[in-house]
Order: structure tokens, then sequence, then C-alpha cells
């Protein structure tokens, strides 16, 4: 007779033995054919008979579709304690003629089984053991056979079940529209071949409640050809379909708002843009940024970020349709792609929906939240016929909003291209110009308009790149602040300074104090006052030589935090100055609350002065008197000329700065010039 073997090894040298033992000769009664799989295969056919070895591929689920045929255990001992029925077989001991005959008498005492009404179940030591759920049915459908597992899984004994149409007791839905399904073992009686359920099949239980099944069905053949039956080997995948669920969702959704991520925003960018281009319709996308959101983490803590984020989530999905998405990007980013057919028209209105919204204070923490929202718009095909340069130019027109003061909207331009190409080269160069150093520190001198003796210096950051030159202060230094690079680049001023100061003061010639500019951002460092009191322990210097420059702006965001920061500062031993005094808040308030040393009068007040009206003289000259009465000394910055100076000295302002006085030079010209020193001598390391 033909005998089909199933041998479930991973063993190499075990495959060899078998081939050599079961090969077929001339001369053998029965021809075998042998296939060979590690766990589990998908075979066109139920084998005869399985040769598995226990402890290299231990039977699953997925096997037990094959163990309607006989089981021989393939063992390097014999044991005692095998299941009543096992064949077992020491196969480093099997002769051909032996373990050929074993098979031929197992397979025919299996079919003489089958064609006798008995389930077949040779294996069923194996099915009892397999977590997954088996039932064999006979020709006519009824339950021939069902393991535990399958019993745990209907919520049935196996009495419950015997002899019930597979139909009555196995209720199949399809998942999506909950309409009944074939069920997979009439179907495989049908065809003659393995059968799978589609993927998420419902399983109906007796009891009402439903779960998810993975199944595989088989026909069972009678040794004469005839259907004898078909067997099911199914698992819940409630479960699993669930996290999995779970997972895609986590894959394509922002897991605080709940809003679609970038991702599942550049998808859907791109199918609504391939129907757009069949439809010839345009469509709009629109990148939005909150303004002042870094102001709310600052002051009232990430989770209230966190929470803003949330409300503002929110109310963008009541400023447009269903038909459009809405994506959080990241950060305090969103964007929202309309859906074709919307027109530039339809966009602007969106976005002042959006300002409005957004506008209205948010109830956070008992606090009530005020932030405003700069919005970009690129339209398709106008400003781009892909999505990647679609999103490029709405936030191209995104950074046009935010530098037109923020809280409105903008349409991308083709010119924005070039502010947004020059702000990127800045950057580079910026980050380039700190690898390679092309900063330098400059330092301008402060005179006493009294006396006219040296008060100190400021020192001033400059750039000269190897193909730009010198390069304008003020642009550099607003990208670096847009971008974060100011914070690096405030670092290496500080250094520089304490390096230049040491080095003045061992030569017996530093001036009174060498002031530098601190950012916000640096400010708002905690460890930025340990790691300053760091670096000038590690130089030697006398911290008095240092002072501190920081806009009232930058102190104004937390009074708290900066009084507490500016505190830390001064147990160092520098000194705090307010830049750019008379132009921001000017309160009296924070001029009490917080240790200043002096106060900067900003260069508008000054320049012109000694023909300005009589009322912006008077203005000044309350500046001054303010400072004089709490015991501030001032700094009139940006003196040109000499009636300028006389003014200020009449109106009791003691220091001056400015091209009056000098430009900013490098320090071996300073040190010559104003500290009556060599050169070499001044700058030397």
């Amino acid at each position: 007779m033909d005998i089909r073997v199933l041998a479930v090894t991973a063993d190499r040298t075990e495959r060899r033995i078998l081939r050599r033992l079961l090969a077929n000769a001339p001369g053998d009664v029965n021809r075998i054919a042998l296939r060979f799989t590690c766990r589990h295969g998908k075979a066109p056919r139920i084998p005869d008979i399985l040769l598995i070895n226990m402890q290299g591929c231990a039977p699953d689920g997925a096997l037990a579709l094959y163990t309607m045929a006989p089981v021989i255990l393939l063992v390097s001992t014999l044991s005692a304690e095998a299941a009543s029925g096992t064949v077992q077989v020491q196969l480093a001991q099997a002769s051909r003629q032996l373990l050929r005959e074993l098979i031929a008498c197992v397979v025919a005492a299996s079919r003489a089984g089958l064609a006798s009404g008995l389930t077949g179940m040779g294996g069923t030591a194996v099915l009892a053991a397999i977590a997954d759920a088996v039932i064999s049915t006979r020709a006519d459908g009824t339950v021939a056979y069902c393991n535990p597992a399958a019993e745990r899984l209907m919520q049935l004994d196996q009495r419950q079940m015997l002899g019930l149409p597979i139909t009555s007791l196995m209720l199949l839905q399809d998942p999506i529209t909950l309409g009944p399904i074939v069920h997979p073992v009439l179907a495989t009686m049908s065809s003659g071949s393995p059968i799978r359920l589609q993927a998420g099949a419902l399983l109906v239980r007796p009891d009402g409640s439903e779960i998810m099944i993975d199944d595989s069905s088989a026909p069972i053949a009678n040794p004469d050809g005839t259907l004898a039956g078909a067997v099911m080997v199914f698992h819940d995948i409630t479960e699993a379909r669930e996290l999995r669920a779970q997972v895609d969702y986590l894959a394509w959704h922002d897991f605080l708002t709940g809003l679609p991520n970038r991702f599942a925003a550049q998808r859907h960018l791109n199918q609504i843009l391939l129907e757009a281009h069949a439809d010839g319709s345009a469509l709009a996308t629109m990148y939005l940024d909150l303004d002042r959101f870094k102001a709310v983490n600052d002051t009232l803590g990430h989770a209230a970020g966190d929470a803003l984020l949330v409300s503002v989530a929110a109310r963008l999905r009541g400023c447009v349709r269903n038909v459009d998405m809405i994506s959080r990007q990241g950060g305090d980013e969103f964007v929202v792609l309309m859906a074709p057919g919307s027109s530039g028209q339809d966009a602007r209105r969106a976005a002042e929906r959006i300002l409005a919204a957004v506008g209205q204070p948010h109830a956070i923490e008992a606090e009530q939240v005020h932030v405003g929202c700069s919005i970009g718009i690129a339209l398709y095909p106008e400003h781009g016929r892909s999505a990647e340069s679609l999103l490029r130019h709405a936030d191209t027109a995104l950074h046009s909003a935010k530098a037109s003061g923020r809280n409105t909207w903008r349409f991308f331009r083709p010119e924005l291209l070039t502010s947004a190409v020059q702000r990127r080269q800045l950057e580079d160069g910026i980050r380039s110009g700190l690898e390679l150093g092309g900063f330098r520190l400059f330092y301008q001198p402060k005179f006493s308009l009294s006396s006219g003796m040296l008060g100190g210096c400021e020192a001033l950051l400059r750039w000269h790149h190897a193909d730009w030159g010198w390069v304008n202060p003020a642009s550099f230094i607003r990208a670096a602040e847009e971008s974060g690079l100011i914070v690096p680049l405030g670092k290496w001023v500080l250094d520089e300074a304490i390096r230049q100061a040491a080095l003045w003061e061992r030569a017996g010639c530093c001036p009174e104090a060498i002031a530098i500019n601190v950012s916000a951002l640096e400010l708002r460092d905690p460890a930025f006052p340990e790691r300053m009191a760091g670096k000038i322990d590690a130089a030697g210097l006398d911290p008095r030589r240092l002072q501190l420059e920081l806009t009232e702006s930058a102190l104004m965001r937390d009074m708290r935090a900066s009084a507490l920061a500016l505190q830390r500062l001064k147990d160092i031993g520098v000194s705090i100055a307010i830049d750019d005094f008379g132009t921001g808040y000017s309160s009296l308030g924070y001029l009490a609350e917080l240790p200043i040393d002096l106060v900067k009068v900003d260069r508008a007040f000054v320049h012109g002065i000694d023909t300005a009206a009589p009322r912006r003289q008077a203005l000044l000259r309350a500046v001054l008197t303010l400072a004089q009465n709490i015991a501030l000394p001032a700094v009139a910055e940006g003196v040109e000329t000499a009636p300028e100076k006389q003014f200020l000295a009449d109106a009791g302002c003691p220091l001056g700065q400015g091209f009056y006085f000098g430009p900013a030079v490098a320090a071996a010209e300073f040190a010559h010039a104003f500290l009556d020193r060599p050169a070499d001598l001044a700058t030397a390391p």
C-alpha cells in the first residue's frame, strides 16, 4: 500500500537516518512518501502517520491538523511513563525492516479503525495535550470528537457536543457585515482540500458570547478514497486582535490628543492627492503652530502644557469638516488637510475659524490660559504637487505668519523660499562656525560721563564666515534664537569671556567688569548658575569681573523663577544688568523684587536726544531719575555724538557706551587702546 509519512523533527541526523531507513527499494511491498517539517507544515493531504521528535519539535496547534493520523514518537530512551497506546521508537537502534513494518502495521490498523466508524484518533494523547481546539466530524457533519481545549473554548463538555451538527454547534459570522459564512468543515468536505477561515471571523458560542477565531480545516479520507469526515483546528485570537488593533491605533495616532499623527497625515495626504489629480480638483494644506506655548510649559508645567494641547485639539475638530483631517505633527505643531475640492477661500475661512477658536481662554488647572496660533497655507496644485512640497511650503508660509507678528495666517508665496533658504543657511553656518572656530568676541568700552575713566566693557559676539565675510549680528542672533542654537552659542561666549577676563586679570589690566549677554533659554536652565560657578572657579577668576546682561522680556516670563535664578547667580559674585531698559515692561515692581545691579538705557532713548522734543527729553530724564531713586546705576547705550554725551551727563547718567567712545574691537586692539597694554600680552593664553 502507499503510505504518506510526515516526520516532525529539526535534527539533521534524524532526518538523514529516516531518509535512509524509509527509502523505497525494488521489491518493497509498501511505497512510502516521506516529508519533513520542523514544527508544522501545510500539506495538501493529511498524512497516514506522524513521526514526531517531542524534544526537538513539540507539536503545536497547527500540527494538530495532521494528528487525525496515528503517531510514532522518536525517542532516545524508551519511557514507561508514555501515554497508554503510544508507540515509541529508538531511531538509533531501529532497522530498516523493523521501522517500515511498524509503520505499515500502525497505518493498516488506523485505516481499519476508520472504516469501522471509529474516530481514527491514533494521536489522541497528542491532541489532548495541545492548546488549540480540535473538533472532528463524520461525513454527515456531526461531531465525532473534540479535545479538552475545544471543550474549554466552546464552554461545553464533550457529552454536549458529540453528535451535534457542526453548523448548529458553531455559528460563524463575517467580522464586518456580521452575516453568516459557510462553515469551513462543510467547505473542506465539499472541495476535498484544506480550508482556512477569513481573518477575524466571529464564532458565536451556544451561550451567545462571541470570540474571534483562526482555524484550519481539512478532509479525512477512508482507505478507499471516500470521505470519512473532516477535522477543524482553531484557537481564540480575540485578545491578540484587540492588542494588534491597539498597536495599529498607536502607530497612526498621537497618544496625547488622539489625533492622527504625522505618519497618518503623510499617508492621507498621498491618498487625497491621488484623488485630486484624478478629479482635477484643488485641495489645501495648513501648517499650524501655537504662539507662546513654551511660556505655558515654563510657568505652569508640562502637565498644563499637555492639557492645553488636548484643549486645542478639541477646538480644531470643531473648526473643520468631517472630510478634513487634523493631525498633530509633534510638540505644538498641527496640520490640517482639507479634502479635494477645497479652495483658497475655504482655507482662509477655516484659518479664521481656527484663530478665533484657539484664541479663546482655555481653562487649565483653574487658570485661564491665553494662546494664539500662526498658520501657513499651501494649495494644490498651485503651490506644489507632492505631499512633501505642500507640507514644506505650508511650513514656509507659517514662518512668514510668525514673522508678521504671530496670531495670523499667510498663504505660501514663491518669494518666501528665499528667506527660508537663507534661514537654513544661517543655521547651518552657525553650526559650522561653532565647530570650526568662526566666532569671535569683540569688546566695546563703557566710560564714566563725569570723569572720563574706563568703567568696564561689553563682550559682543561677531562672526566671520569664510564665504560671506562678517555677518550682521542681528540676523545670525535672531536665527540662533529661533533654532535653539543660542544655547551652544551662549556657552561659547561664556567660556571665551571668562578665558579673556582671567587672562587680563593675571596681567593686572582687567577692566572693571566684562558684560556678557544671557538668553532667556540659558536663564531657564536650572544648571546654568552651577555651570558658570564651575567655569569661574576653574579659571581662577574673581567673579566680580563678570556682569550678566538680560532683557526685561526674558525676566518677566516667570518672575518667581527669574528671582530664584538671579539670586543664585548673585551668590556666585557676578553682577546683574537689565539690557534695553525702558523698551519693555519698565515696572517698578520687578525692579524692586529682582536682585539687579545696573540698568542699560536703550539706544532708542539716546539717539538725537540733545535735539529731541521736550516730551522725549523729559521721558529720558524720568527713566534716569527712576534708576537713581532706587540706587541703580545706569548705562546709556548708543552714544554717538558729543552733544548726546553732554545731555546724558547733565541728566545724571553715570556711564555711557557707543561709537562716540569707540566701537567694539578685538581683544588685542581693546587692550592696546584702552588698557595701555601691548597686544601680545593682552591676548596670550
